[in-house]
């Protein structure tokens, strides 16, 4: 928890420096509030001071007692004599933290003169955030995000279309990915890693309890089973130390229980499959008792990384984020055993270039750098992610391990991302709110079933 700490407080204080000498902040210019800076950035109030403290240090800004924070008046920008290729990012963001080092790296043995400078915005506000910026006149060459913040781009027109200008790299990656970045048949962002929702499992847990392993073949029984053997009160209080499974409220994941089992969030006819499911998971909950529940905020449950938890439904974006907190054992994955429909979800990190970009043609060049087979190769093997090319992958994981990630062979084309279940951004936030009673297990399945047919088929 120390190390994440001082992680989350340097990765603000870079955030703030570089919108500084960006001139995004100019000289006498009032920062944010400690306030505006915790909500904004999701962050304690302790992480918000020492990143301050750190830019004082370093004199780029001035604290002015009962007023606030502003850049130094005496600071001095000078302009680089060297182009620059500018990147706006969300925040958090795991593929920025562990792979943009090296796409810059790798982008800037053939342009050492070009000099890549980011700017991170917060999540939870991402886009008014870029277009607050444009209107000041800083505008991005690129633009890093999130399939969710993809899926809720208002105006895809301002973005260049890339679909005749990758080369042959398009044809490598896989076509579901950019098929699902499309318009009209206009690539308007080129995926860069993706990643589909998978069970991951702690052997170590398995071993010292002496609980089968998952295997190919295991079933929604034998998943049962062993997470009721690794749910365990080990002092004796009466009160369980140890979970089968960790769970997440949130929509990006508990969904694939209830793809597997049938259910299509568009077209809910029956309430059968999503009543099933809803059952299955208060099943796991508060019958079985056998799964903790963690919030939609915060799908990084320490649960899991602290084996408090033996499996977790994640992806290998969040797997390399935990790997980097430094995990004390390896995950493996386990098949996903919910249901008999072969399908997941799926989430990407992707790149989109403004058509108001200042540097167009560099711009381009860093996509092409970005999924060239040397550098997906080089992320696939240092970090962990998946590469969007399918022959790296092919050449890093097994055939068993393509087939418990559903990407062997065509399996990939089953499965979907959060705005295709659900195509208006605002229904996730309503659902999401409609189901506090029902995880807080003040609430039956069949209510829950019942209200979610009518929310989801309403006009």
């Amino acid at each position: 928890m120390r190390r994440e700490n001082e992680f989350r407080y340097l990765t603000l204080a870079n955030i703030l420096r570089e919108q500084i000498h960006s001139g995004f902040i100019k000289p006498g210019e009032f920062l944010l509030s400690e306030n505006e800076l915790c909500k904004h950035y999701g962050m304690s109030r302790t992480s918000v001071r020492k990143s301050l403290d750190q830019l004082l240090l370093e004199k780029l800004i001035v604290k002015k007692v009962g007023q606030g924070t502003i850049v130094s008046p005496d600071l001095v920008v000078e302009a680089s004599p060297n182009k620059v290729l500018r990147i706006f990012t969300t925040s958090p963001s795991n593929f920025y933290d562990l792979c943009m080092p090296l796409l810059i790296e790798a982008f800037q043995k053939s342009n050492p003169n070009v000099e890549v400078k980011c700017m991170s915005f917060s999540g939870g506000d991402f886009w008014d955030s870029i277009n607050t910026s444009m209107d000041l006149g800083l505008k991005p060459d690129l633009i890093l995000v999130s399939d969710r913040q993809f899926g809720e781009t208002e105006n895809l027109e301002q973005f260049t279309d890339l679909q005749d200008k990758l080369g042959g790299s398009r044809e490598a990656i896989y076509p579901r990915l950019w098929q699902s970045f499309s318009d009209s048949g206009r690539l308007k962002a080129l995926p860069v890693t993706f990643s589909t929702v998978y069970l991951a499992y702690n052997p170590d847990l398995f071993q010292r309890y002496n609980v089968t392993e998952p295997s190919p073949s295991w079933t929604r029984d034998d998943f049962l089973e062993a997470a009721g053997q690794l749910t365990m009160d080990l002092n004796g209080d009466g009160i369980n130390d140890v979970y089968g499974l960790s769970l997440s409220s949130s929509l990006s994941r508990w969904p694939v229980i209830a793809l597997q089992n049938g259910v299509n969030f568009k077209a809910i006819d029956s309430t059968d499959p999503i009543l099933n499911t809803l059952k299955f998971l208060h099943h796991l909950l508060y019958k079985h008792r056998s799964a903790a529940l963690s919030p939609r905020n915060a799908l990084n449950s320490e649960s899991f990384t602290r084996e408090k938890a033996a499996m977790v439904l994640t992806t290998s974006i969040e797997l390399a984020g935990w790997k980097h907190q430094t995990m004390p054992f390896t995950p493996k994955i386990a098949p996903l055993p919910f249901g008999k429909q072969k399908q997941t979800m799926l989430i990407a990190n992707v790149l989109m270039l403004p058509k108001n970009s200042e540097e167009p043609e560099l711009a381009l060049q860093f996509l092409q750098t970005a999924v060239s087979p040397e550098v997906q190769e080089q992320l696939s093997a240092t970090t962990g992610f998946i590469s969007v090319r399918k022959q790296i992958n092919e050449a890093i994981w097994s055939q068993p391990g393509l087939e418990s990630l559903h990407i062997y062979d065509d399996t990939i084309e089953n499965s979907l991302f959060l705005y295709e279940i659900f195509e208006d951004a605002h229904l996730v936030d309503e659902l999401e709110a409609e189901m506090t009673l029902f995880w807080a297990g003040m609430e039956s399945a069949s209510e829950l079933a019942e209200r979610m047919k009518l929310i989801l088929t309403k006009p």
